[in-house]
């Protein structure tokens, strides 16, 4: 929560974050008409949401639940464009459209990750593996647990942008399928989804009690196990880009990452920006619609670092900033691969690698479907009750 007690109204929050470096008394006038509620045009064309301004405010008043909040009223009063509300009862959103790469193949994937067998522990491949980057999920690496998917099972972080008590009903009716089919333990492969379920709902719901696991923690402890060996060591000079996600989750969930591409044999890197301090790919900022022309830039910045230490490869954890990075990234010679993809390498698997294709297709089938039917991002949702309502 944003504490207004301790809050100096300095504007340090608003000069130093990497995307607004907001001139200083602009931005204490800012903080000030944000602490009153009052919608900011600048704040909404240009902030991430990435959290960075909680990292480096001097009394750690969390400024970024202040812009939370008042996007939340924003959302329960105006609603939202369907492209980012993850469910089925709005059929044209980012997953629908994802399903049309690979349709056939896909949605034979989609019958086996809504229907998964009863197991305390599975591989909860969330909204992404399961609709777009569905390459991801297949590998021998992921062959011992059930997996797990599709909007059905979706984490909710689309309700949570109404507020706390919608995130209660999403979460517990999330719980209710967990409980279903016995499942305890969640092998993660989003960041959003560490979030919420390792984060958010444990505070909210008391009898929230699911574990997560992200997978490249995973992957260290079954290598530690002895369970998966890396046989062909990866000679190559990486560097890992923190997901803005994991700021609050603790150092533990940034280091595993970093020892699992070490076990593999990458040389790691580290940029002038990482961990807590990390900058965000720029990705919220371009599936918003908001200002892909600054989230161009920001990408182009960070990328720059990862040139800037000799990396010949930036490894992600979060889809979104494969998305995000990728394009800045070849301009610069550099590789983007989601960390899987560096673990498959590493036991002899060769990756299918075409996160950048189905990027692309996901991209060329939503400017089709926009211009097929020109009003439809017009269209406003809101969630109330847990009920999906089109205004």
């Amino acid at each position: 929560m944003f504490n207004q007690e301790t809050c100096k109204r300095c504007g340090l929050c608003l000069t130093s974050c990497p995307f607004l470096e907001m001139p200083k008394e602009e931005a204490k006038a800012e903080i000030e008409r944000m602490i009153e509620m009052k919608e900011s045009p600048i704040i909404s064309k240009n902030c991430a949401g990435c959290s960075y301004c909680n990292i480096i405010c001097p009394t750690q008043s969390n400024p970024s639940y202040l812009r939370k909040d008042i996007t939340t009223r924003k959302n329960s009063n105006k609603g939202r464009a369907c492209l980012l509300l993850i469910t089925d009862k709005v059929p044209f959103n980012m997953m629908t459209i994802g399903l049309e790469f690979k349709p056939e193949e896909q949605l034979k994937d989609m019958d086996a990750y809504l229907n998964p067998d009863p197991n305390e522990e599975v591989f909860y491949l969330g909204c992404a593996l399961s609709h777009i980057y569905t390459d991801l999920a297949k590998t021998k690496l992921m062959d011992r647990l059930p997996k797990m998917g599709g909007m059905k099972y979706c984490c909710g972080v689309y309700a949570h942008a109404f507020g706390e008590e919608e995130a209660k009903i999403k979460g517990k009716q999330l719980l209710k399928e967990f409980e279903k089919l016995g499942t305890r333990r969640l092998i993660t492969f989003c960041t959003g989804c560490d979030d919420i379920i390792g984060h958010v709902y444990p505070k909210i719901i008391p009898e929230f009690d699911i574990e997560t696991v992200n997978i490249a923690t995973y992957l260290l402890q079954e290598h530690q196990k002895g369970k998966i060996a890396f046989t062909h060591p990866i000679h190559k000079r990486v560097t890992f880009h923190d997901p803005c996600a994991w700021r609050m989750l603790g150092p533990e969930i940034g280091e595993n990452p970093r020892e699992l591409l070490k076990l593999m044999g990458a040389e790691i890197a580290e940029m002038k920006h990482s961990r807590q301090k990390s900058l965000c790919c720029g990705t919220p900022l371009v599936i918003s619609g908001r200002n892909p022309q600054l989230a161009s830039k920001i990408a182009e910045k960070r990328v720059s670092e990862a040139r800037e230490i000799g990396a010949e490869a930036i490894v992600v954890s979060c889809t979104g900033c494969f998305n995000g990075l990728v394009e800045k990234a070849e301009e610069q010679n550099i590789e983007v691969y989601y960390i899987t993809e560096m673990a498959q390498m590493a036991i002899g698997e060769k990756p299918l690698h075409r996160l950048k294709e189905m990027k692309n297709q996901l991209t060329k089938n939503i400017i089709k479907k926009v211009s097929e039917n020109p009003g439809i991002l017009k269209q406003k949702y809101i969630i109330k009750n847990g009920e999906i309502q089109l205004l």
